[in-house]
């Protein structure tokens, strides 16, 4: 399989932090860099990464399909709990990521230029990330995982994202860490660290930072 890929998607991650957590070996594209966009296009219409190729060309968008599709092909380990309320909170953690926490991030994102800056839209994009971050805060509990005490979906979904969270204020050249106010959140991101993969996501995300700026 093939996975066109951006090392600093927050989606593409999401994908790449499933595979390497359960072993799966697939081929990584960059199709910004190395395709044509009318060749990309030709493969998904949606024109964005990720986008997972199968061995006999299907081509799949969108991050949180690939990776249920993904976790019905390779169950073990399994990153969905048993239990349906447990399951429940996967896909709830999930949705506040990309719904609450994604957007704001997207126009700071936007808005890093100072020369293009709207100063509106970017304290109004901070006063909706640190309530994003309340809500996050509330539904997790300072555990080292999302949910279970185990690898999921959920934290597939929040470490990119969060990593984006600690980054963006250094972007803004403040100094502050948006993290402190909300004490789950910060046990959760101290404590992810200890999967070897959440590691490799980071730094693979971090490099491509580095590498933009």
């Amino acid at each position: 399989m093939k996975l066109y890929n951006n090392n600093l998607s927050p989606f593409s991650a999401r994908c790449r932090l499933m595979l390497y957590h359960k072993g799966i070996e697939v081929e990584m594209i960059d199709p910004f860099a190395t395709l044509e966009p009318e060749a990309f296009l030709a493969l998904t219409p949606l024109g964005k990464v990720p986008a997972l190729e199968t061995d006999d060309g299907w081509v799949l968008p969108e991050s949180e399909t690939i990776c249920e599709y993904l976790e019905q092909l390779y169950p073990e380990p399994s990153l969905l709990p048993d239990d349906a309320r447990e399951r429940a909170r996967v896909r709830l953690l999930g949705r506040i990521g990309d719904l609450y926490l994604l957007q704001p991030l997207t126009i700071l994102f936007g808005n890093i230029d100072p020369s293009v800056r709207d100063h509106d839209k970017v304290v109004a994009a901070f006063k909706d990330l640190k309530k994003a971050l309340t809500w996050l805060d509330y539904y997790l509990d300072g555990d080292a995982h999302a949910v279970g005490g185990r690898m999921s979906l959920a934290d597939c979904a929040l470490v990119p994202i969060l990593f984006f969270v600690r980054k963006i204020p250094e972007l803004f050249g403040k100094s502050v860490c948006l993290l402190d106010d909300h004490p789950s959140v910060t046990g959760y991101w101290r404590g992810i660290f200890e999967e070897p993969a959440v590691a490799r996501i980071y730094e693979e995300m971090d490099a491509a930072l580095k590498g933009m700026r």
